[in-house]
């Protein structure tokens, strides 16, 4: 049902400075679960804001996750890592769930199956989005948080000292040139948690050479960009790590991941 106000706001939408390849079902979100003037809320949307920032809330694995500047949003194919990891999680279970964001994963992943989660984020805003998520799916007990850079020195030799079931990792990886042609809304995202280097590979040459025990002899999981999934299974193979990959629902080869029990 197209309201007043949605024909209101609905031209503001159509108008907007790149394509909105939904403008009703915005409209009617707005609507719906807009905070404020929902005429300035459709302006900014038109101006490129992602709606899920405008929203400030968005749902992941089914959860309610708060988003808003500062945090990645969770993206349908990061569900992948839930999926998989939940088939062999039991209660109890530890994971690292590292460059965490907002926590979508390792919590969505606490929910299904109450296992324990260290989330390891660097980003400040960031974490005050998980912080918001924790306590928003009532996981206080479950899901604790190291605040650092995944890769730094400090981290590792914390992560050292405690025993995971699994590792789990959403990493930034879109290359120089993927940077270059980002779709307008999701230039509002923070760069470090989408950047992965000149060919988006880079934070996975790091965390192979310095951590690679995490991945051989753990149960792990990644996600990876489009035509990175050989390349990420021939990082794990110098390590002595068998890699398998998960496609996600277009068949893009999304996963890249070993199972040691």
């Amino acid at each position: 049902m197209i309201t007043p106000k949605i024909q209101e706001i609905l031209p503001i939408l159509q108008n907007a400075e790149f394509e909105i390849e939904n403008a009703v079902q915005e409209a009617k979100w707005l609507e719906k679960y807009g905070k404020g003037d929902l005429t300035k809320l459709a302006r900014r949307r038109a101006s490129g804001e992602p709606l899920q920032y405008i929203l400030g809330e968005w749902e992941f694995y089914g959860y309610p996750f708060k988003v808003g500047k500062g945090v990645l949003i969770p993206r349908p194919e990061t569900e992948l890592l839930v999926d998989l990891a939940k088939e062999y999680c039991v209660r109890n279970s530890v994971v690292f769930d590292l460059c965490a964001g907002s926590g979508c994963v390792g919590i969505a992943l606490a929910k299904e199956t109450g296992c324990k989660v260290i989330a390891v984020e660097k980003s400040s805003e960031a974490i005050e989005y998980l912080k918001q998520n924790i306590i928003l799916n009532k996981v206080e007990k479950q899901v604790e948080i190291v605040q650092g850079d995944v890769l730094d020195l400090e981290v590792y030799q914390s992560l050292c000292a405690m025993n995971a079931d699994w590792i789990l990792i959403n990493p930034p990886y879109l290359s120089k040139s993927e940077m270059q042609e980002l779709q307008k809304e999701v230039t509002h995202e923070p760069e470090s948690a989408l950047f992965g280097g000149y060919d988006g590979l880079e934070f996975y040459r790091k965390f192979f050479k310095e951590w690679g025990w995490l991945a051989d002899g753990n149960n792990f999981a990644t996600e990876v960009g489009d035509g990175q999934a050989e390349a990420v299974c021939e990082m794990m193979r110098e390590i002595g790590v068998n890699p398998l990959i998960k496609k996600d629902y277009n068949g893009i080869d999304r996963v890249v991941y070993s199972i040691q029990n």
